[in-house]
């Protein structure tokens, strides 16, 4: 055999030695990294903003942007995460013991007779919203809890997270000359690629979730001045709602305004339904058309899908991961068939 070929194989065996190890060496903190690397590439522009307006000096702008992920990101999460959490627990014990204030048994009949009659032509059907209710409930408590458990491992893991936010902010030109560097494809396919998937975790996060949260925001604020209880909780099962095509955030603002009639308070319960069709849609509306505008468009189906599916694949960790790995991959099959006929990848979305 030539020398040339021994020594190459030796080094390519070598090296996918050393990969294996170094991948199990520091598989506890991948979760860690892989956050850091998706927190990094949202707040980008505002590094660069920043290190335009320092001049130059990039330790002092990544510094900067990491005071702004804690202050933007980090601590209205961690306050939001610890109310919806207690709202959960609280409504949750109180359903399971049977002491909650939400008519849930005339809910029950009145969903009831409506499905049945209008949607099914079945006057016999029947649902149990209290056990749907104690799964989501009991699905938020325990998703909520290994979330954070397994992503900040306590003050470590944030440690971690914010040292790695800073060093790939850093060195985040550095990093992508090595990717470029290392893919075997020519240098403008790289640059390509690398713009496609930035675009993609664009209209993920800065995008989609935006407009989530949004929704979600306005949901509580509507239930606490008409008086529904938990606003923070229904809020936040109501920016997840938003994803699910069509019924969206009405599976939350209609059975409160039920809610809301059954006990008495009809002003209330039209006050709720006409703050759901013009504050919560009009936020949709408005925020869809300038956050989404010049991204990658993903349909809100796919980023429920990818973040359920991911939860299920890549455990907690996969409410990110999942989204970004399937937006990658479209964007990743968008421009597939450019790079074959070696074509101008269009700058349009769609």
């Amino acid at each position: 055999m030539h020398k040339r070929t021994i020594q190459l194989s030796f080094f390519i065996v070598l090296t996918l030695l050393l990969f294996v190890l170094s991948f199990f060496i520091l598989k506890p903190y991948l979760g860690i990294v892989f956050l850091a690397t998706v927190l990094s590439a949202i707040f980008h522009p505002v590094y660069q903003n920043l290190t335009n307006l320092f001049k130059g000096r990039k330790s002092l702008a990544a510094i900067s942007t990491l005071i702004v992920i804690v202050f933007v990101i980090v601590i209205p999460i961690t306050f939001i995460v610890g109310v919806v959490f207690n709202q959960a627990i609280d409504l949750y014990n109180g359903i399971a013991f049977g002491e909650n204030s939400y008519n849930i048994a005339a809910l029950n009949e009145i969903v009831s007779s409506t499905v049945g009659n209008y949607f099914l032509n079945d006057p016999s059907f029947s649902i149990n919203l209290q056990d749907y209710l104690k799964d989501v409930l009991g699905w938020i408590i325990s998703h909520f809890d290994s979330f954070f458990a397994a992503v900040f491992k306590g003050v470590l893991g944030f440690f971690l997270m914010l040292l790695s936010i800073y060093y790939i902010l850093r060195n985040s030109e550095k990093i992508k000359n090595h990717i470029v560097l290392w893919s075997p494809l020519p240098d403008n396919y790289d640059e390509e690629i690398l713009l496609a998937l930035k675009s993609s975790i664009d209209a993920i996060f800065r995008g989609r979730f935006l407009v989530s949260i949004a929704q979600g925001f306005f949901i509580s604020v509507g239930f606490l001045i008409f008086g529904v209880p938990d606003f923070v909780l229904w809020g936040f099962v109501g920016s997840i709602a938003s994803l699910i095509p069509v019924l969206g955030t009405s599976i939350i603002t209609l059975p409160a305004a039920i809610y809301l009639f059954l006990n008495g308070n009809t002003g209330a319960g039209i006050g709720i339904l006409i703050w759901a069709a013009f504050a919560i849609g009009l936020v949709d509306d408005l925020l869809t058309f300038f956050v989404m505008k010049g991204k990658t468009k993903i349909h809100p189906l796919v980023i429920l899908l990818s973040i359920l599916g991911g939860m299920r694949f890549f455990g907690p960790i996969g409410f990110i991961a999942g989204p970004v790995a399937v937006s990658a991959f479209i964007a990743l099959a968008r421009i597939y068939p450019f790079l074959m006929y070696k074509a101008d990848i269009p700058n349009e979305t769609s």
